[in-house]
């Protein structure tokens, strides 16, 4: 399990403690704050957080965009930047490093965790793109797991929430749509064979007329979802007068 440790830099202690305060309230982890750029650097390789709350503005010679360029060129974690100073100059400036979010102060608790966890769903799931995913990252309770993609016998959704079945026997239950489930998995390696499930090919045992046997559990499968299973499990045909 992962706790998420969030490292805060921002210059006003007021708001610091605030911020810390409400992380808390979350139930995220928080590493020691900073206040500058040098305490940034320090707090980020002591602590290493796996996200950063950075406020632009630090008052001193190097700002918040310095630390972020720090830590694109140094390390791979998400960046949110904080700021009350919206013009469009900053704007610009901030945009070359390409944050994860961008939050104006004052800003909410639900805006804050709405923006850690979309900054940190969107970063992991692109981190691996352009390669084979091997892992899926997923929030359950206060915690991330990250899971081995091969170990996933099936997922099957109740209403808002999925359960992820590991062969290990082991299930885990998350917040998601099927969909979006679907969008995160090697799609020659998983099919959506009905309303309610996703199955992982390489567990299944025996595809019948109108259900599908993965591991040791029967699915019921619709006749175009069969189709489509079948023709993704049929090996490719050789061209023709090839060896």
């Amino acid at each position: 399990m992962l706790r998420v440790k969030i490292g805060v830099v921002e210059d006003e202690m007021i708001i610091a403690a605030t911020i810390i305060s409400t992380l808390k309230k979350l139930k995220y982890s928080v590493a020691e704050p900073a206040s500058n750029y040098a305490a940034a650097l320090e707090m980020i390789e002591n602590e290493q957080p796996h996200l950063l709350l950075l406020d632009i503005n630090l008052g001193g010679q190097k700002d918040g965009i310095d630390v972020a360029e720090y830590v694109r060129a140094n390390y791979n974690l998400p960046i949110i930047f904080l700021t009350a100073n919206s013009d469009i100059t900053t704007l610009q400036r901030a945009k070359l490093v390409k944050p994860n979010a961008y939050l104006l102060k004052p800003f909410t608790k639900d805006d804050l965790f709405a923006s850690i966890e979309i900054a940190i769903s969107n970063y992991y799931e692109n981190y691996n793109e352009g390669s084979k995913k091997e892992n899926l990252l997923i929030r359950t309770g206060y915690d991330y797991v990250s899971l081995k993609i091969r170990d996933i016998v099936f997922i099957e959704s109740n209403d808002n929430y999925v359960s992820v079945q590991l062969i290990s026997g082991k299930p885990f239950v998350t917040r998601s749509t099927l969909s979006e489930m679907l969008k995160k998995l090697p799609e020659n390696d998983f099919t959506r064979i009905n309303r309610s499930v996703i199955i992982n090919h390489s567990f299944i045992k025996k595809i019948e007329t109108d259900q599908v046997v993965v591991a040791d559990t029967k699915f019921a499968i619709t006749s175009k979802q069969k189709l489509e299973l079948v023709e993704k499990m049929e090996p490719p045909r050789s061209p023709e007068g090839g060896s």
